[in-house]
């Protein structure tokens, strides 16, 4: 049998980059960024205030403080998106707004809490009185009383001291979240070249298999897998694209392949890659091109198909649903983030500590579902009852999986290797 590690390592060499595409930066959360951007101009552009205060010349209110304050002259006022028109001198000072543009000849900013103007404090005047920015005369001639030093640069933000023009700000292989957005947009960058994210066509394959709505007729179970399959390609960042279920029948399991791989970047299905007399599947896939069969040496999830059909990978994952949903965790996701660019494709793993006792004596690396919790700075595992590759709900109950090597009986208190799913 293959190692975890042989067999994943084979699926990754199989699977290639997929092609490029200019999306708009609002359909970008979670894209991959495919090209190196760089900035055309200064971040921010030009120097600004960090306050709602007073632009003044440092040196005018160097001494100042609430027992001696400092009288200066109100020569323009500047809200946010308006250009001053007067260069401060001394003695002067020009109102202005948190992210407005500092005028010439000013050189520090005094917080509006720290003035007073026409007899009342500054802040009181300006925000509970009917004074309006876009007003820009309204306090003009009047003096400011400045109670606190300033000294020179302060409360200023420069220009260029986020970015500078010509700066590589995005690299390729960027994952693009909520800040890389915004990012892009304070570059005027509307349209980025990302990586595309691959189109996942899913199936299930048996006639023991009802839809969901219909009665379950005696020998027949329900259909599962493909919807939980559906999640995680949905949580790997793919597209899932449903082809629903076949029945144990060649001529139909060939055509819904073959419509599968026509619309899809990877195909997926669920069920008859074992060694029993039905499983057929593994029969239409070798028809479609070369297909390996492996048996890994890893619990649950040991029987398994993969193969590259005209450069699209195809995953047989088994029927058993725990054994389908593990199997696509530490197989199939890692292979969908590498097509889509990324190249942190792993869960990490931590040291936990057994709350519980567990046997592995199957001869094959068993992944375990359990409970993690973090209490203080270290984690604990718990199993969740019945380990059986058929109990969903073992699943269900878990938020990650331990490493149980083979030969190996864990006691509580003792280590293990673990990982989240979720």
């Amino acid at each position: 049998m293959l190692t975890v590690e042989e067999a994943r390592e084979k699926v990754l060499n199989s699977v290639t980059l997929l092609n490029v595409e200019k999306k708009h930066i609002l359909e970008c959360l979670g894209y991959v960024l495919a090209e190196d951007v760089y900035a055309d101009y200064d971040i921010p552009p030009f120097d600004n205030s960090q306050m709602d205060g007073f632009a003044v010349i440092a040196e005018d209110v160097a001494k100042a403080s609430p027992d001696n304050p400092v009288t200066l002259k109100v020569v323009e006022n500047l809200p946010a998106g308006y250009a001053p028109t007067t260069k401060i001198i001394h003695g002067q000072a020009a109102r202005i707004m948190t992210g407005a543009m500092m005028p010439e000849g000013a050189d520090a900013v005094v917080m509006v809490e720290d003035t007073q103007t026409g007899g009342i404090n500054s802040s009181s005047f300006l925000f509970n009185q009917t004074f309006s920015f876009r007003n820009r005369k309204s306090l003009d001639g009047r003096d400011v009383k400045i109670f606190n030093s300033a000294k020179k640069g302060e409360y200023v933000r420069f220009r260029g001291e986020g970015i500078k023009a010509g700066e590589l700000v995005l690299a390729k292989g960027k994952v693009l979240r909520p800040p890389e957005m915004a990012m892009l947009a304070t570059l005027n960058c509307a349209h980025v070249a990302v990586y595309k994210r691959p189109r996942v066509a899913l199936m299930s394959t048996g006639d023991e298999l009802t839809p969901l709505g219909e009665a379950l007729k005696p020998g027949m179970i329900r259909d599962s897998n493909r919807y939980g399959l559906y999640g995680q390609v949905l949580e790997a960042g793919g597209f899932p694209i449903d082809l629903g279920i076949a029945i144990d029948r060649v001529e139909i399991l060939e055509a819904k392949f073959r419509a599968g791989l026509e619309q899809a970047d990877v195909l997926v299905t669920s069920g008859g890659v074992s060694v029993g007399d039905y499983d057929i599947v593994k029969d239409v896939l070798s028809k479609l091109g070369e297909i390996n069969f492996w048996k890994v040496a890893m619990k649950p999830g040991k029987p398994q198909a993969f193969g590259v059909v005209d450069g699209k990978p195809i995953f047989g994952l088994p029927g058993n649903p725990v054994s389908s949903l593990v199997v696509f965790e530490l197989f199939v996701r890692p292979a969908l983030l590498k097509m889509a660019g990324h190249t942190d494709i792993f869960r990490p793993t931590f040291t936990a500590i057994m709350e519980d006792s567990v046997t592995n004596d199957s001869g094959r690396v068993y992944y375990a579902r359990a409970i993690i919790e973090k209490r203080k700075d270290k984690y604990y595992a718990k199993t969740t009852g019945s380990q059986s590759s058929g109990i969903l709900l073992s699943l269900v109950l878990a938020n990650g999986l331990i490493i149980i090597p083979v030969d190996t009986n864990l006691e509580p208190g003792d280590e293990v290797e673990a990982l989240l799913v979720n």
